[in-house]
């Protein structure tokens, strides 16, 4: 009898199986979902990675604009941390990093190579940038890196490190090579189009513009070794773009930027709804008093006047003495106490701009923009790098961030409190700001001048440069103290992922030994800083 059951239990196993792999064999393939060996079009690909690049790759979704990195920049301070028993800002260790995009770029690569071709294909120029772009946010944060042999998969889980020089001769390589590529692209009409451009609707000229805009950018970073790395010709490669428009078309006007736009509903501006951030975040005194001193109309913009100066004082709100920063250098718990109430010291972030939602949208987040790109030009001329017109480039940076603000003579900006309930319109005078930033000319005076409007214009927008630019060059003088860390010190940069280190250790601990004496030191100097 238990043979007879075992012989009918294994029969109905063996129809049950056959039934099953007939019945799952009749259903067909599912056409929206893409098989594991199916071709993903170019398009998709592209549109997810411009989304990952502008939103950086290690700050969570929304820290980019309003959190963190804007208390780093010096922008705001964050006044929530006494709640959490936390003070430091600058406490950094390891690093994110832009490796994810690699991949995003080899698949981009392969894809589009696929189903246009490898000759004239505008995914393929765009990604030599993205290449470049992704290289340069890692060394800028670490020192060398592993490049030449990075993206290689499992046929080589150990690249070497290349060095910053190397990094940099490679990354203005591929740069340049995308200038020429775009060209080729655009001059041919047979080329094939792109599409999934989030940034300038698959427009190739302006992709252009925004190559040769950033190689500026990068060519200036290196300021500190203009002179003794004859390998990278910094100067030589600075002045070519400025001597040949038609071969380096460059950003002309704010219309060019490379910026990531938001949309009501599907991609809102990140503090809108954010119900307790307008009481937690005053505006920092190193943007601030950079603004007040010159009667900056970007003043009424980014803050609110403090309450003590409209309760206690009486001031008015179009008085740039009403508008008054707080300093982060100082321990949060003072600058928490000192902002409290009607008689509170501090300037907040602007409610009625930035908070309130949805119908207001601000500004988009530029990420290369064209007031930067005048303003790198203009020192550049100042530094005696190349010929040029110093004052006229520093002008047009100047009135470019005006112009992306809104922000014309005799226009009007409404002025709130911290909650955004209105105090009135004030009337601006740009006239008077430009007569008190007149250019002081080709020297020390008219550099800090250039490089403190650069730091203005960085508002909100283009990721760690405002940081960048102090450590590169230390203007503005960011605020270090006790509420800036245990060290009471800005870091200089970020210590290596944790895991490259341990996955990749020989070649990282080979190139710690070579930069840093072996010490993965986060105020150390890497060699483009030295």
């Amino acid at each position: 009898m238990k043979k007879i059951y075992l012989r009918v239990l294994a029969l109905m196993v063996l129809f049950t199986a056959i039934s099953c792999q007939d019945m799952f064999e009749e259903f067909p393939n599912n056409p929206n979902v893409a098989g594991e060996n199916d071709p993903v079009p170019p398009a998709f690909i592209f549109r997810q990675l411009l989304v990952n690049v502008a939103r950086g790759a290690d700050l969570a979704e929304n820290e980019p604009l309003v959190g963190l990195l804007s208390r780093l920049n010096q922008f705001t301070t964050g006044l929530t941390f006494p709640l959490y028993g936390g003070s430091n800002q600058y406490n950094w260790t390891d690093t994110g990093n832009s490796y994810p995009w690699l991949r995003n770029i080899i698949r981009l690569e392969k894809s589009a190579e696929s189903a246009l071709g490898p000759e004239r294909n505008g995914y393929l120029a765009i990604s030599k940038f993205l290449r470049a772009y992704t290289f340069v946010w890692l060394t800028q944060r670490v020192g060398d890196i592993p490049m030449m042999e990075a993206g290689q998969g499992l046929e080589n889980l150990t690249p070497r490190f290349d060095s910053q020089e190397e990094v940099y001769a490679a990354a203005l390589a591929l740069l340049e090579e995308a200038n020429q590529d775009l060209a080729a692209i655009i001059a041919d009409a047979t080329s094939a189009p792109i599409d999934g451009d989030i940034f300038y609707n698959n427009d190739l000229r302006k992709w252009r513009k925004a190559v040769n805009s950033y190689k500026l950018r990068v060519l200036i970073s290196l300021s500190k070794r203009a002179d003794d790395t004859p390998s990278l010709a910094i100067k030589q490669r600075f002045q070519q773009v400025l001597d040949n428009p038609d071969q380096f078309p460059i950003f002309e006007g704010i219309d060019d930027n490379l910026n990531f736009v938001f949309i009501p509903v599907f991609n809102r501006y990140p503090t809108q709804f954010i119900l307790l951030y307008p009481n937690e975040t005053t505006i920092s005194e190193t943007i601030l008093e950079l603004m007040t001193k010159n009667e900056d109309p970007r003043t009424f913009i980014v803050a609110t006047p403090t309450p003590f100066a409209i309760n206690v004082e009486g001031r008015s709100i179009d008085d740039f003495n009403a508008y008054r920063g707080a300093d982060n250098s100082r321990p949060q718990n003072d600058l928490f106490a000192e902002s409290l109430g009607p008689e509170g010291k501090f300037s907040y972030i602007n409610y009625i701009r930035y908070l309130q939602g949805p119908d207001v949208i601000p500004e988009p987040n530029i990420l290369i923009g064209y007031s930067e790109m005048c303003l790198n030009i203009a020192e550049a001329i100042n530094r005696g790098w190349v010929q040029g017109n110093a004052e006229e480039w520093y002008l047009r940076g100047v009135q470019g961030s005006l112009d992306f603000y809104g922000l014309s003579q005799g226009s009007t900006v409404t002025v709130g409190d911290v909650n955004g309930v209105p105090f009135g319109d004030v009337s601006v005078d740009v006239n008077r700001f430009l007569e008190n930033i007149a250019y002081k000319g080709n020297n020390q005076e008219g550099l800090e001048q250039i490089l403190e409007q650069k730091y203005v214009s960085f508002w909100q927008n283009s990721g760690w440069e405002p940081l960048y630019q102090f450590r590169r060059t230390g203007i503005p003088q960011f605020r270090e103290g006790e509420g800036t860390n245990a060290q009471r010190r800005i870091p200089r940069r970020w210590q290596y992922p944790v895991r490259e280190v341990d996955n990749n250790r020989e070649n990282a601990i080979q190139a710690i030994q070579r930069q840093f004496g072996g010490n993965d030191d986060i105020f150390a100097d890497m060699w483009f800083l030295r």
